[in-house]
């Protein structure tokens, strides 16, 4: 239903029809806030409007404006859902600080606006990702025709080939000569009779050796390869070769009847390798995308159903929370609003990353002031944790998109938190080296097993280490790995087991950048 809702929200866009959403979407709140504020009007005194639906706890009415903000994500997406969330705030701010004589109106009233707006931004980025999936969709199956129909071109003209064979036997050795197809004739002895240009290019001279031999390299006929008794029996069979070093030829074996009246194998080859590839990769994108899918799930439900469980704890009247269990209830929201904003940032991130659509804005920087401001956001979340900075002095200025660096450091340090026990260092360096700026952040953690340290970078890769949060999609590292190389950079790892991990960049420093532009 949701992919059904998707479409309209495309087609609406396409058909020129955003001006009435957006009356709708006008009308629609005009209606719900009437309805929220008729208690303060002369109206009240009317039926219905004295009913209690309109002049009690409003936290009813609150919900009606749940109509018109998912409808604007509907038809607007994000942009939508973070403007009428706006003006949902707007409209109840009044009443929760003037002239509300419920208990907390303000907590309810702001507990329903964020609600209301991370479920709207939930759906709003949901609807972004079908739109996508079904975008690349729409190129696998145009992909999936084209190779069809190379397909069955190459089917025709191997048949064609295979008349011709039938038909025209002398005249035929002079064609396949000349033709880029790999020609082999093979006698009932296994022996090759006649090989073309193009085979005698690639395996060399082969007239008079053993098929076995010159293919294969092998000692003698493979049963699981050779078809030369079935074609010698009058069979045409498709053939496929894979090679050790990764090449796959494909063809057609026939009967041909040589000048000496011997039936004989005539093999017609062609390189598929990258047509196999190109399947391999296409298959490769299915368990990408499956995966993510299931990466995301369960990262988005985990916190929701957390978020759920409080509200819910929050908005029963029969329960009174004293001031620091509700405090405490409310920092747990917020972290796991925290958590799910980390995830959406980081797949847009990787998104606008591959599309090629953020590329990174240079500009004269130092290194010290990212760190700088890195640190200070992580030593206020993660208060558990020792950070430390020795960073070498006059460390030369850097040429740079300040903010994706920030965002490089700022995702090796939740990496280091993630896997390191509280109480533990954690410490950023930064020091001049071979024309450069070397970073590295080091932790005390658990260490990362040798054989994931090559993987560790993929994405959606997340390794076989146990983290002291929660579990994240895989794709910080990833992040991390491609915005320094935009950047002219490497970025590596070093880690032991149990004696912890330490991740390095480097960046070109602002002489040697302007030299080479």
């Amino acid at each position: 239903m949701l992919a059904k809702v998707s479409e309209w929200s495309v087609q609406s866009d396409v058909e020129g029809v955003r001006g009435a959403h957006f009356w709708i979407i006008t009308a629609l709140m005009a209606f719900v806030t009437f309805f929220y504020y008729v208690d303060q009007t002369r109206l009240v005194s009317i039926s219905p409007f004295n009913h209690s639906f309109f002049t009690g706890v409003h936290d009813a009415l609150r919900a009606l404006f749940f109509v018109p903000i998912i409808y604007a994500t509907l038809a607007f997406r994000v942009r939508g859902s973070l403007i009428t969330s706006f003006v949902f705030l707007c409209v109840v701010l009044p009443r929760a600080l003037l002239f509300s004589p419920y208990p907390n109106p303000l907590l309810r009233s702001l507990i329903s606006v964020a609600t209301t707006a991370l479920i709207s931004l939930l759906l709003a980025t949901y609807l972004n990702q079908l739109e996508k999936e079904r975008k690349g969709h729409a190129e696998s199956s145009k992909l999936h025709e084209e190779l069809s129909q190379y397909h069955q071109r190459f089917d025709q003209r191997l048949i064609g080939l295979e008349i011709l064979v039938r038909g025209e036997r002398n005249k035929l050795l002079s064609i396949l000569e000349g033709i880029e197809d790999r020609v082999l004739i093979v006698g009932s002895d296994y022996r090759i009779r006649f090989t073309n240009l193009s085979i005698e290019k690639e395996f060399g001279e082969g007239v008079g050796s053993y098929c076995y031999r010159y293919l294969f390299n092998f000692d003698g006929p493979c049963e699981r390869l050779c078809r030369l008794p079935n074609i010698i029996g009058g069979a045409t069979e498709r053939l496929e070769y894979v090679f050790s070093d990764g090449r796959t030829l494909e063809g057609i074996a026939s009967p041909f009847v040589d000048s000496d009246g011997k039936v004989c194998q005539l093999t017609i080859l062609r390189d598929i390798t990258q047509r196999k590839r190109v399947e391999l990769e296409l298959i490769e994108l299915g368990k990408l995308k499956s995966e993510l899918l299931s990466n995301v799930s369960h990262e988005l439900r985990s916190p929701l159903t957390s978020i759920k469980g409080i509200i819910s704890s929050l908005l029963q009247k029969d329960i009174k929370f004293d001031d620091e269990t509700r405090d405490m209830l409310l920092v747990s929201v917020s972290e796991e609003t925290d958590r799910l904003a980390r995830l959406v940032t980081n797949l847009l991130d990787m998104s606008k990353l591959e599309a090629g659509v953020w590329k990174p804005e240079k500009e004269r920087c130092h290194i010290s002031d990212i760190i700088n401001e890195a640190l200070e956001r992580q030593k206020w979340v993660h208060k558990q944790h020792i950070f430390e900075i020795d960073l070498e002095p006059d460390l030369p200025e850097i040429y740079a998109d300040y903010s994706q660096i920030r965002q490089v450091l700022i995702n090796l340090l939740e990496n280091a938190v993630a896997y390191s026990k509280g109480g533990t260092k954690i410490v950023v360096r930064a020091r001049s080296v071979n024309g450069g700026v070397e970073v590295s952040v080091s932790d005390q953690g658990m260490g990362i097993p040798r054989e994931d340290l090559g993987k560790i970078f993929d994405k959606f890769y997340r390794g076989s280490q146990k983290r002291q949060g929660y579990g994240g999609a895989g794709l910080g590292l990833a992040i991390c790995q491609a915005i320094i190389l935009s950047h002219g950079g490497q970025i590596w790892a070093e880690s032991e087991i149990g004696q912890g991990s330490m991740f390095h960049f480097t960046l070109p420093v602002l002489s040697q950048t302007i030299s080479e532009a």
